[in-house]
């Protein structure tokens, strides 16, 4: 399967990681098996100061309902002498967010007729700690966890709507705190199929984040949607399998 969708914001649990983005995939599976490579080529928001590509290399395993992934995340990030860092290089650039990380996840869906889903995902290698009280950098293990439910309607439209949580200190709370649920989102679909290998789906999805939430961050102006709570996504997409 190949794909590509137009998104009006890079919208990914919970967090607003991006503006305008164009974000081609392909995917070769055999007997539950695949391989999946996605990228983003897009800006970091809507002022096009900067752009924030990413390269995405999974392996997974997917069969009666289970599936099983480790994906390496690459963010096209440069040392402080301008190099740009390796793809399997995992020396920090800097401290902090960002740089090249690995994540195993887990994920289950009961079947078709209740589409119920559970997914674990935790980050084990690259660039993901923070300050303890004595200065030193710990590693955080960024952990989400999303259930998430399917309605299925008639005429090729879908709404999928999912609830997403961290257990402890992770990326998705800023290295703050601990438990947070900081993802509430509903994403409405509509597919046409255009021949037998080509699909098509219009896509919008609302997302709100509930850590720390205020009037002030609720929605920010157009330079600071990272920081922003309430975020909105229009999307298109074209696949051939």
């Amino acid at each position: 399967t190949v794909g590509c969708s137009l998104e009006s914001n890079y919208l990914w649990r919970g967090l607003n990681v991006g503006g305008l983005s164009l974000q081609p995939h392909a995917n070769v599976s055999y007997e539950g098996a695949y391989i999946d490579v996605w990228w983003n080529l897009g800006a970091t928001d809507w002022t096009f100061y900067k752009f924030n590509p990413e390269l995405d290399l999974s392996i997974g395993f997917s069969r009666w309902g289970l599936t099983l992934q480790y994906t390496h995340m690459y963010y096209f990030d440069r040392y402080s002498n301008g190099e740009t860092t390796c793809f399997f290089d995992f020396k920090d650039p800097q401290d902090g967010v960002g740089g090249i990380n690995t994540e195993w996840k887990i994920g289950y869906k009961i079947s078709s007729k209740f589409p119920l889903s559970v997914m674990w995902a935790t980050r084990t290698w690259g660039k993901d700690g923070y300050l303890d009280n004595e200065g030193k950098r710990k590693r955080a293990y960024s952990t989400y966890i999303e259930l998430g439910y399917d309605f299925n309607l008639p005429n090729n439209y879908t709404i999928q709507t999912k609830i997403g949580m961290t257990p402890w200190r992770s990326i998705y709370t800023s290295y703050q705190g601990n438990f947070a649920v900081n993802n509430i989102s509903i994403k409405g679909l509509r597919t046409w199929k255009i021949n037998r290998n080509i699909t098509l789906d219009a896509h919008v999805h609302v997302m709100l984040n509930t850590w720390n939430i205020n009037k002030h961050n609720l929605i920010r102006e157009i330079g600071q949607c990272s920081d922003q709570k309430l975020n909105l996504n229009l999307g298109l997409a074209i696949y051939y399998n």
